[in-house]
């Protein structure tokens, strides 16, 4: 597809990546050799997405500096009407996109819509404009507008895959549907939306966004609803989201790279992963001698046989990664006696004081003495078996905490698969945030994605995150590594979030689906007891991955196993009660390369050595 930004006569059209063919072995085309002999392939129709006995087709990501992604999400108590003649209606809604310079709206023509090809007309919602009795004078339409067609999810119904809207809009009901709005632009400050409402199919009533509305790249605005009187009837609450290409991708081309696309790719297996919880467990809140999500403990749950290990990520105040798992810590600061410090073993007069990460930079980090979040409301004499900082007899670098990202892709065993959760933080049922002021989205991802890049090499790598919308951002910054939702669903055992994406296990489901995730990471507590998130995970392809405390009882896994037929486990003291084993990876590597012997001693010619390790790949 290409969209024009219209900024000047000499503005060229962008090309923008709106469809991709997600094949793990890619079409072939010996351009070169038709080019000289003709036609290679006789009788062959090549069809978009279809190869190799296949389809798949995925969305496109952002490849261009120009090219935003704007998300609108209508949700909850999104509607209120103070005119009565409006209130107590079913309303459905459409949002179309505008370009504020022109009076003409862009559309794609029914005929023409696989071409992606439409035509300007004259919008029916423009009265006849004019100023102190002066006609507006209208700069001439470019050929192509600088945004596309407004696609529609709707996480609350069966199908939840974006697509083509309906021409009267859809059902959106307050506190029971919840919609999502896509469009692409090029010219994101000239970009508006005019949100369409119809009752037995007739437009009723109209809203409108405007760039202005839009203050930063994520959040919430109230635009009124204007009936057909041309007077305000109500308003309308819209949350939205804008994407961009990440800002070091000049730099560094390996950041959305379109080499290797492996965002839809997975290889079933008849064995279960096992994951690495934080790499050997919990240890600040239960009794693990490994100390949480440090380089030793990671390494030290590949050598037990892990097939991945899971690690939190997040960012110091100088936007440093960190691996740390809280938003929080516990600052030992020396004091005047008080009943409320901590005497030490020296006689000293301690008190504890809660500080951000973000606050603090990643030299403060290594410099300070903490303790962990869970001691601010117990005594010192708490189970918490370990401190944050390390006492003066741990000298080993690898049992330090607050690794970056960076070594942990430099220093763990490279044959261990990372599940990299990024930690960014959300607002909880009860109205708390879990850190408020936190960094702007697009430059929080746009910083690990690029340590990533530069660092990972091959490694397997998942990314992973309980917010929805970096879920949703990070798919759309690149496409070489897959993302899956983290949900904790219906529970009794945590703080539930406020967005119902990340607080039901079955819209998370359906928003993993509509956003082409990979898959998601489900809560053990809701699946033991309702296992129809399973079910339309099953429906879409999605991987299914579990977390839980339940995960530490082997009834449990061997449950997920055989009945639920789980992709993978995420849980503490991995391989600690069992034999020493190998992990998939290696196990499977170790057979290919077997195999790949075999074949040559057994061969008779180098072409048919080559044919068997082509078909072993």
């Amino acid at each position: 597809m290409y969209l024009d930004p219209s900024e000047n006569s000499l503005s060229e059209p962008v090309m923008v990546l709106s469809k991709w063919e997600t094949l793990y072995n890619p079409r072939t085309c010996l351009i070169g050799v038709e080019s000289r002999n003709g036609v290679v392939r006789n009788n062959m129709i090549d069809e978009f997405g279809s190869y190799g006995g296949r389809t798949q087709i995925s969305d496109g990501w952002i490849l261009n500096e120009k090219e935003n992604v704007v998300y609108f999400r209508i949700h909850g108590e999104a509607l209120k009407f103070f005119a009565k003649s409006y209130a107590n209606r079913e309303y459905r809604l459409k949002v179309e996109p505008f370009d504020v310079r022109y009076s003409e709206m862009f559309s794609y023509t029914h005929k023409e819509i696989n071409d992606r090809r439409g035509i300007w007309r004259h919008s029916s919602v423009y009265a006849s404009m004019s100023i102190d009795g002066e006609d507006v004078v209208n700069l001439p339409t470019p050929e192509l507008p600088c945004f596309s067609n407004t696609d529609l999810s709707v996480l609350t119904r069966e199908d939840p895959i974006f697509g083509d809207q309906y021409f009267n809009g859809s059902v959106f009901r307050n506190d029971q549907d919840y919609l999502v709005f896509r469009t692409r632009t090029v010219s994101l400050q000239n970009l508006a939306f005019r949100i369409e409402f119809y009752h037995k199919e007739k437009r009723c009533a109209l809203s409108y966004v405007l760039p202005s509305s839009m203050s930063g790249t994520h959040g919430a605005t109230v635009s009124p609803v204007i009936g057909l009187s041309s007077a305000p009837v109500g308003h309308i609450n819209v949350n939205y989201m804008i994407v961009k290409r990440s800002q070091y991708a000049e730099k560094n081309p390996e950041v959305d790279s379109m080499r290797e696309t492996f965002g839809r790719y997975w290889r079933k297996r008849n064995r279960m992963l096992q994951i690495g919880h934080r790499g050997m467990g919990s240890s600040y809140t239960k009794n693990i001698d490994q100390r949480e999500n440090t380089i030793f403990s990671l390494n030290e749950a590949a050598r037990r046989g892990a097939d991945y290990v899971e690690l939190d990520v997040q960012l110091t105040k100088d936007l440093k990664t960190v691996v740390y798992h809280d938003f929080h810590l516990l600052v030992t600061v020396a004091g005047r006696d008080s009943p409320s410090n901590t005497p030490t073993a020296g006689g000293e007069n301690k008190s504890l004081h809660e500080i951000a990460i973000k606050d603090l930079t990643l030299a403060q980090l290594k410099l300070l003495h903490f303790e962990h979040i869970s001691r601010a409301n117990g005594s010192p004499d708490s189970p918490v078996s370990l401190s944050v900082t390390p006492s003066k007899n741990e000298t080993d670098e690898l049992h330090v905490p607050f690794p970056s990202l960076a070594q942990v892709l430099r220093n763990v065993d490279e044959n261990v698969g990372l599940n990299i959760e990024i930690k960014y933080p959300m607002y909880m049922k009860d109205g708390s945030h879990e850190c408020e002021g936190y960094f702007e989205q697009n430059k929080f991802v746009d910083i690990i994605l690029a340590e990533v890049a530069e660092h990972a090499g091959n490694r397997r790598i998942v990314f992973s995150c309980f917010e929805p919308d970096i879920c949703t951002m990070i798919t759309k910054k690149q496409h070489k590594y897959p993302v899956s939702f983290l949900v904790v669903g219906a529970t009794n055992r945590y703080m539930p979030f406020q967005d119902i994406r990340s607080d039901c296990s079955k819209i998370a489901a359906n928003f993993a689906a509509g956003c082409e995730l990979l898959g998601v990471n489900f809560h053990s507590e809701e699946l033991l007891i309702d296992r129809n998130p399973i079910t339309i995970a099953d429906k879409y392809g999605l991987v299914k991955f579990v977390w839980g405390d339940d995960l530490n009882s082997k009834e449990v896994q061997k449950h997920f196993k055989e009945e639920m037929n789980v992709d993978g486990l995420i849980f503490d003291r991995i391989g600690e009660d069992e034999v020493m084993k190998q992990n998939v990876f290696v196990v499977e590597n170790h057979n290919r390369n077997s195999l790949f012997a075999r074949s040559q001693h057994n061969s008779r010619s180098p072409s048919m050595s080559r044919r068997c390790m082509s078909t072993v790949e």
